[in-house]
């Protein structure tokens, strides 16, 4: 039977949340038509590639503690919530299970593409949104399910209705229904989506529906493999077969891009929102669609309050159908009235059925409260200031009606608050279509229905209530996940475009709203993993994001009991989502080994044309330790990469031109480990290739380190600052145009270069928008690294000449923290080498590079640098002159 609805005008959390991400469970409770898991009393068991896994037993700050009630914290300067970016970013690709066939037999396709060109099995089923869903056999076994969805079509490039979008909706609609009839035998779901990203890693507005489903589906049949794939190819039998291979990697999240050879997922970043502006001003404009009940009333008040604009309110709720003695009524005293009431209409004249005085008493008190709300904003805002609106928002051409209305009243919306929002939560196979298209379409809708009618006039900032369900999916939630999703990738696209668009994720509400009833007060407590929002701390969330000078697109709010909750069933997630891999594309296991692969090319690692060596673009000596700290890593994951020894740079790895790209091998195997630390020796591999692609030479060592991998860092030393006594000027040689290393915008990374007494001298100055674009999420500080290993260079010969040397070996680097270039941007640190007189070409050169912090305790020291010197800038000219030119001048 369906469920009964719950309606959450503006209540965009989730309830239930990450109940059933952990697995177990011991029986379900229900209330009203919302199902929840009871927590597991038996410990979380491995579940095997699908499902949850166990944490290392040494994970330490990894793991799940248990955190403090939620009731107990709730001031602002303690809060209970922290806010994530959401972004997508690299992922590394590891084969966890046997492979599935893009198209295997007994497959059921379903697609508004023309499916000739695909290589269909005779028992394929074909199911498209054009025509009545075709009879499903009941009977017939297990079945693949495949969804293929083009996007490229420029109508669905944009959120907006087309007879296309129509089309597209009701091809959502028929995956839901072959989803429900066969979730209790689905081997494998594949949701592939071509054309659904662009070259710069934007998802298409449309993609959020598909991923959204495809994230709570994952929850709910942790045993099959589950995955949506987004493609910036357009060919439908290649991206099937890409997507067919993730049904066999490990996954994160089940949603995986392939974007120009690389593979990305949905990435969380934890970041503090830093408003820096008044949300609004007294005579902005604020719209919000829903809202006059559950959060979106309390959240309005605030601004009200604090700001007093000029407020519209669109809603559902007719504020003509009421009963004078009811208008006024306490809420404590509601329940006690409905059953006099009700009774006074099942026995009056009209003697109507118990049910519809229900939903007649129900009716009175949204109206009610929808007044309750109008004038309390109209107290703060000032009379005549604040205006409702009946509208059903699902209605294309009565929001048109409405906003016309507006805009000839009050001009342009300076902010437009999206709230409206419904929860039918079951699990697929018993959900209904009706709820389905009801939790779905009232976000769906009321959004595109927005769009459509400020299409000529946009607000100059748009607010979408979203949901955590949006991010990580749930149990019973593929309706909700669906539309809370395209609510994130509308925003991503809006975003991309310039505009101010952005969807915050709530999580469920203390006070308002569903989390707010006593029932389920008793249930989020016994359950332990929910962090229920106190008012006060959504609001300062709300004022906040919209505070915020540019808001990023996607934002989530969850607490320690989520992240506790995350950790359980994806133990590396969230560590990953700190430091996602820049050097790992994919991975291969064996006892206490790894084998990673990655490809370099121009357009991915465009920064390499920023590093020249004799005319070709080639990778830093200095980001080695970074190579080796990612295989590492991905081997040893719950400890630190905190030593490097025995750096050795054998050959060059360079990418010589477009359309030639260079695949390497990261081999890393673990050597000892102990209580202290684990070893682990990284080699970086490549073959050598002649003309025609023949292989020359394979596996030439290109670089190999030794890794230390310990629990936490060493306490820092400490640097006394030298007085600038006897400093002298020197240009870095390798900023010369003419030099034969060139090192060009991200790589000019220190200023104030010069010579001094008792060494040599620097400070770091890191291009932040290149850091930020490039080498956002790296281990290891390599910018910095890089610039600190030039200042050991610096000299002067003959007064005038400065050497121009690469390095060979390393023979210790040390990190004392876990900053990297990124977290570096704008804090002020000193570079410094010693000994004053230093030759690089001595292998038992005993040599020390710091990079030291304000307050004199050293970031980073590199020991025992030496390198070949390739030739000479002359200070005055900037001419090159190469080592045995410079030597024949020398006689």
């Amino acid at each position: 039977m369906p469920s009964p609805a719950v309606t959450l005008p503006g209540a965009c959390g989730a309830p239930g949340l990450l109940a059933l991400v952990t697995g177990a469970s011991a029986g379900d409770v229900r209330l009203g038509g919302l199902t929840f898991r009871r927590p597991s009393s038996r410990p979380h068991e491995p579940h095997g590639p699908q499902g949850p896994r166990q944490p290392h037993e040494s994970q330490g700050a990894y793991g799940a503690a248990e955190p403090a009630d939620a009731a107990e914290r709730t001031d602002n300067s303690d809060r209970l919530l922290d806010r994530y970016v959401l972004s997508f970013a690299p992922a590394v690709a590891e084969r966890v299970r046997d492979d599935v066939a893009a198209l295997p037999p007994g497959v059921v396709l379903v697609t508004g593409t023309d499916p000739g060109g695909l290589a269909l099995p005779h028992d394929a089923i074909t199911v498209n949104p054009d025509d009545d869903l075709p009879a499903l056999p009941e009977d017939d076994g297990p079945r693949h399910i495949r969804v293929l969805v083009d996007l490229s079509d420029p109508a669905l490039t944009a959120p907006g209705w087309s007879p296309q979008a129509e089309r597209l909706l009701r091809l959502h609609e028929r995956m839901f229904l072959v989803v429900r009839h066969y979730a209790a035998r689905c081997e494998s779901l594949l949701v592939t989506l071509v054309g659904g990203i662009t070259d710069t890693g934007v998802a298409l507005p449309f993609t959020g529906l598909f991923t959204g489903f495809v994230k709570s589906l994952a929850l709910e049949l942790p045993a099959v493999p589950i995955v949506a794939t987004l493609h910036t190819e357009t060919d439908a039998a290649s991206a099937l077969d890409a997507g067919a291979a993730e049904l066999a990697n490990r996954r994160l999240l089940p949603v995986v891009a392939h974007v120009g050879g690389r593979r990305l997922t949905l990435r969380a970043l934890a970041e503090p929102a830093r408003p820096t502006e008044p949300p609004v001003a007294r005579e902005s404009l604020v719209v919000a669609a829903g809202g006059a009940r559950g959060i979106g009333a309390a959240l309005l008040t605030a601004l009200a309050e604090r700001y007093g604009p000029r407020i519209v309110v669109l809603g559902s709720t007719r504020l003509d159908v009421y009963d004078p003695e009811l208008l006024d009524i306490d809420p404590d005293q509601a329940a006690a009235t409905r059953p006099a009431y009700i009774k006074g209409l099942i026995t009056g004249p009209g003697r109507i059925a118990v049910a519809e005085a229900n939903a007649a008493f129900d009716r009175l008190q949204e109206a009610r409260t929808v007044r309750r709300t109008l004038r309390e904003l109209e107290r703060h805002c000032g009379a005549g200031r604040v205006a409702y609106l009946h509208c059903d928002l699902r209605d294309r051409e009565a929001v048109g009606r409405a906003t016309d209305a507006i805009a000839a009243e009050h001009g342009r919306i300076d902010l437009l608050v999206n709230v409206a929002g419904t929860n039918r939560a079951s699990a697929v196979g018993t959900k209904s279509r009706t709820d389905f298209l009801a939790v779905r379409d009232l976000k769906l809708r009321t959004y595109l229905n927005l769009k459509s009618a400020l299409a000529g006039a946009p607000p100059r900032r748009w607010c979408n209530f979203g949901s955590f369900v949006g991010f990580t999916g749930q149990h019973g939630e593929t309706d909700y996940g669906s539309a809370n999703d395209f609510l994130n990738s509308s925003s991503a696209w809006a975003a991309a475009r310039g505009e101010t668009e952005f969807t915050i994720g709530w999580t469920l509400w203390r006070d308002i709203g569903l989390g707010a009833t006593p029932i389920m007060k008793v249930f989020l407590a016994k359950a332990g993993q929910f962090t229920a929002t106190p008012t006060e701390e959504g609001v300062a969330h709300f004022l906040a994001e919209l505070g915020h000078p540019a808001p990023p697109a996607m934002t989530v709010l969850f607490g320690e009991k989520e992240r506790a909750a995350i950790t359980a069933a994806v133990p590396e997630y969230l560590d990953w989502c700190a430091h996602p891999p820049q050097f790992l594309d994919k991975v291969v296991r064996g006892p206490g080994e790894l084998t990673a692969s990655r490809t370099f090319d121009l357009d991915r690692d465009g920064y390499l044309r920023m590093h020249v060596v004799n005319g070709y673009p080639t990778l830093p000596g200095t980001f080695v330790p970074e190579l080796a700290a990612e295989a590492a890593k991905a081997l040893v994951p719950h400890r630190l990469p905190v030593v490097f020894e025995d750096v050795q740079l054998e050959s060059f790895l360079r990418v010589y031109r477009n359309g030639r790209p260079q695949t390497k091998k990261i081999h890393a195997q673990l050597v000892s480990e102990n209580a202290e630390e684990s070893v682990v020796q990284v080699r970086i591999l490549g073959d050598v290739h002649g003309p025609g692609g023949r292989i020359l030479a394979k596996d030439r060592l290109h670089f190999s380190a030794t890794v230390r991998m310990r629990d936490g860092y060493r306490t820092a030393p400490s640097w006394q600052a030298w007085d600038e006594t006897g400093a002298t000027p020197v240009a870095d040689p390798y900023h010369a145009p003419a030099s034969a290393a060139l090192l060009t915008e991200v790589f000019v990374s220190t200023d104030g270069t010069r010579l001094h007494p008792r060494g040599r001298r620097a400070r770091l100055a890191l291009d932040a928008e290149g850091v930020r674009r490039w080498f956002p999420d790296l281990l290891v500080p390599s910018v910095l690294l890089d610039g600190l290993a030039r200042v050991a260079v610096l000299d002067l010969v003959d007064g005038r000449w400065t050497p121009v040397a690469i390095p060979r070996s390393i023979r210790r680097i040390e990190v004392f923290g876990p900053d990297n270039d990124a977290a570096l941007l704008g804090r002020p640190v000193e570079l410094y080498s010693v000994p004053e007189h230093l030759d690089l070409e001595d292998a038992a050169a005993d040599n020390l590079c710091v990079a030291v912090a304000a307050n004199g305790d050293v970031l980073l020291e590199i020991e025992g640098t030496t390198g070949q010197v390739l030739g000479y800038v002359d200070q005055e000219t900037g001419a090159f002159l190469c080592r045995d030119e410079f030597a024949r001048r020398q006689r």
